[in-house]
């Protein structure tokens, strides 16, 4: 089954702990220090639409793009109260095709790990740096190999009302692929339960990996950081937050 299908409709109560409100503060701190004044912001794989949301009420105007329809139907419902509601689109990040230019882009959650080959990361990051202004900027967050690493082998249910999910996660250290399955038990109105099966691929990447891949794609690094607060990053980090700009 599709990445995300199943799930859309309890994904926001599983990620009800997801610090969104820190990933929009660390997203305006850095438009704040950028060279190009920000306006329009695109956010690929932008699931559900939580920081699409907090960034269209913060007043800029939003681009949302994700490859499951089933998420962009929440995230447009979620974002349809906004003042300017945020253009959807139903893209794979690899193939990304916009109207115009944009002022920056942000992509959060590790949604770049789901990019299982050099040359798609490649592409994804060319895309983005088409369609940026000089001076625009691109965030985003990625799991270190350290983290994929702690979660092989492990596995997680959570159980929500009229839910179910539960997850077995494995990871290749050699390839650094990793996989999860998903099943999402959801309970249908005449009391009878549906199940879903949803298999889930990502790849760990280096942090050189990454910056090699920027600088081909014409993006020049500014910062990494270990948390959106600014943290440093070290041995034990997990998660990377990344703020490239175009020149």
């Amino acid at each position: 089954m599709i990445a995300y299908s199943a799930l859309a409709a309890v994904y926001d109560a599983l990620t009800g702990d997801v610090p969104y409100e820190q990933w929009a503060v660390f997203a305006q701190k850095a438009f704040a220090k950028g060279k190009k004044p920000v306006k329009l912001v695109l956010e690929l794989a932008c699931g559900t639409g939580s920081l699409t949301r907090l960034l269209g009420q913060a007043g800029y105007e939003m681009i949302a793009c994700d490859l499951s329809a089933d998420m962009l139907a929440v995230a447009r419902e979620k974002c349809g109260e906004l003042t300017c509601p945020p253009v959807f689109l139903c893209q794979d990040m690899c193939q990304l095709d916009l109207y115009g230019t944009i002022d920056a882009a942000v992509c959060c959650l590790d949604s770049i790990n789901y990019l299982t080959q050099l040359r798609q990361l490649k592409q994804a990051f060319a895309r983005v740096s088409l369609f940026l202004e000089p001076g625009g900027l691109f965030l985003f967050d990625v799991k270190t190999p350290l983290a994929f690493e702690e979660m092989g082998g492990l596995s997680s249910v959570e159980e929500l009302e009229g839910a179910f999910c539960a997850w077995q996660y494995g990871y290749d250290r050699k390839s650094r692929q990793a996989q999860h399955q998903v099943d999402v038990f959801l309970q249908e109105e005449d009391g009878t339960w549906s199940r879903n099966t949803e298999w889930h691929e990502q790849r760990a990447y280096t942090r050189e990996q990454l910056e090699q891949a920027l600088q081909q794609a014409g993006l020049r690094v500014r910062h990494v950081y270990g948390s959106p607060g600014g943290q440093r990053v070290g041995e034990q980090t997990r998660r990377l937050f990344f703020v490239a700009e175009k020149p």
